[in-house]
């Protein structure tokens, strides 16, 4: 097992047994030991994958401890990544596919917190103008 998925696996278990300090600590250093993987291999998409996850592990267990607003802060990190990535020049068009389609993941767990969850106005509209951008974009994405 490789080290990140070491990390993932020990915040798990330390979730599952509400040990939430513990579980911060391990999704923590995932979250960085990926990003950092990640960036010597963007191209790598099971490491996108898992730095993706392992964002929306935070954010539930900030949501579990009560803490909405830092666990919305956690689902909005990967989703402001992949939102600049996919408008960003810097990189291939296969890399900006990739953030395409990474939204359709990243999106809807942001979208299901705004429904549980009070946000201000700008946020749901800017939401909403993105759901429609994305329903939009769903015929050209392959």
């Amino acid at each position: 097992m490789r080290q990140w998925q070491r990390l993932l696996s020990d915040g798990n278990e330390c979730f599952d047994n509400e040990k939430w300090l513990q579980a911060e600590y391990f999704y923590k250093e995932a979250v960085s030991y990926l990003d950092i993987l990640w960036a010597a291999d963007i191209s790598n998409i099971e490491l996108l994958m898992a730095w993706i996850g392992s964002c929306h592990n935070l954010a539930v267990l900030y949501e579990k401890q009560g803490n909405p607003q830092i666990s919305l802060e956690y689902l909005l990190i990967p989703h402001n990544r992949m939102l600049a990535l996919s408008k960003s020049g810097e990189h291939c068009d296969d890399m900006q596919l990739i953030a395409l389609k990474a939204l359709k993941l990243t999106f809807i767990p942001v979208l299901l917190f705004s429904q549980k969850y009070s946000i201000c106005k700008d946020c749901h509209q800017a939401l909403k103008e993105f759901k429609t951008q994305l329903d939009e974009n769903q015929g050209t994405i392959h």
